[in-house]
């Protein structure tokens, strides 16, 4: 049990509201719950944990009386659990604590708020607030029991009050849901033409606060918030990545080339669309399913995953197991989704030390290592463009000149290792996309 006392609190001036942290049962993970809270603008002033938890009030009979004397010397506003509480747990635990109590669930529901900006968000939030709510919603009236007879159709005036308050919040579920799924559709149109006409596709998924908006502001020159703030990404975003040229003055020198195979000076590497994601977490409430799908869809349809974790997390293997889990569960065997290539990213190796980055380097030796911060990306870079290069196909073009048209449809799409004009037309050794060398099949030569 840590804490910190009322007087000390107003010692150092602080306006924060204090909340206690509460953790029952084998799986608590309180360090994860106090950056919940302080993402929120909670101030973590003291903890107590239990290694069971109780049925009827979450912690104990002992531990609820040793709470209440907590809050009592702390003069904490909150107290915050680890787990989703029952609406009758709650009870229990505020009454012995005296303050209000917030459970994980709510907790990560108001960070979503406070961090939602576009309106699927917005809704996707305030559709997992309605869920959690509906189970918990009581009536405005004190006098709750059946009156006039207690006869099974005859209610109370806090009866009814209450079946209305419920069947409001499922009509307005109802019309979320059907919002919903118009954006879904609208996604799934967009996400297909852009399959078919666009380039490659790289999704950026990870724990949150991996630093994956920091690696898409690098790589394509965005300015997203990337404050360290967990759930600072709530939607995704995607973004155009111009291709680069190689050369010995190009890229390769300045360190964002491959760095695998060799290539003629002046070879044209492909344009792709890069796009972040909502970062997973542990325990993830149910509830917020919802807010990932959009995150998931993306994963499945992109050319290449890039796995990000933060690499001077002290739960490292954790956050890349929780990710892995959390992808593998959504792309089952029945849904016929493969991910055409995976990339894990071990960001932010600055703040390590130099024993760290070799243990890392050794328990991962197939991670790229970077420091998105400094925009020290290059790796990242090349090992995309490596991973691009295993999903397509290398194939040598004649196009007529009197269809040169067809030539636009390869810039930004394709990468261009050479181009000879000839009589016959035009020459080309490019790599595409499998999708793409079929529609150009009819112009390839041996």
């Amino acid at each position: 049990m840590t804490q910190r006392s009322q007087k000390e609190r107003k010692t150092d001036g602080e306006a924060l509201q204090g909340a206690i942290l509460v953790g029952a049962g084998e799986d608590r993970q309180l360090e994860e719950l106090a950056r919940l809270s302080e993402t929120l603008g909670l101030e973590v002033i003291g903890k107590l944990e239990q290694g069971r938890r109780d049925g009827a009030g979450y912690l104990g009979r002992g531990k609820r009386e040793e709470l209440g004397g907590l809050v009592g010397v702390t003069g904490a506003e909150f107290v915050v659990s680890d787990d989703e509480l029952s609406a009758s747990q709650a009870r229990v635990l505020e009454k012995a604590a005296g303050v209000p109590v917030v459970d994980r669930t709510l907790l990560i529901i108001r960070i979503f708020e406070a961090h939602a900006r576009d309106a699927a968000s917005r809704l996707e939030v305030e559709l997992a607030e309605l869920t959690y709510r509906l189970p918990r919603v009581r009536g405005g009236y004190k006098a709750l029991s059946r009156l006039g007879g207690g006869g099974v159709t005859t209610r109370g005036p806090g009866e009814q009050q209450l079946e209305y308050d419920r069947r409001v919040i499922r009509q307005r579920m109802e019309r979320i849901r059907k919002r919903l799924a118009e954006e879904k559709a609208a996604r799934e149109v967009r996400g297909a033409r852009l399959k078919k006409e666009g380039p490659p596709s790289v999704v950026l998924v990870g724990y949150t606060n991996a630093g994956k908006t920091t690696i898409l502001n690098t790589l394509s020159g965005e300015s997203r918030s990337t404050a360290d703030r967990l759930f600072e990404t709530l939607e995704t975003t995607t973004r155009l990545v111009a291709g680069t040229v190689s050369g010995a003055a190009g890229n390769r020198a300045n360190g964002t080339g491959s760095g695998s195979g060799e290539e003629a000076p002046g070879a044209v590497r492909p344009d792709f669309v890069l796009t972040d994601t909502v970062g997973f977490i542990r325990k993830l409430p149910t509830q917020l399913v919802h807010s990932f799908a959009s995150t998931l869809e993306a994963a499945r349809d992109a050319d290449v995953v890039i796995l990000c974790a933060d690499a001077a997390s002290e739960k490292l293997e954790e956050e890349i197991r929780t990710v892995e889990d959390t992808l593998a569960e959504a792309f089952s065997a029945e849904d016929g989704a493969t991910w055409r290539e995976v990339v894990l990213c071990l960001n932010k190796m600055d703040l390590l030390s130099g024993d760290r980055r070799r243990e890392l380097a050794s328990s991962y030796p197939d991670a790229v290592f970077i420091s998105a911060k400094r925009d020290a990306t290059g790796p990242l870079l090349g090992a995309i463009n490596d991973a691009l290069a295993r999903s397509r196909v290398r194939v040598r073009l004649l196009i007529p000149h009197s269809e040169y048209g067809a030539v636009g449809g390869l810039y930004g799409r394709a990468e261009i290792h050479d181009r000879e004009d000839t009589e016959e037309g035009l020459k080309l050794d490019v790599t595409l996309s499998k999708p793409q060398a079929r529609r150009y099949a009819h112009y390839r030569t041996a």
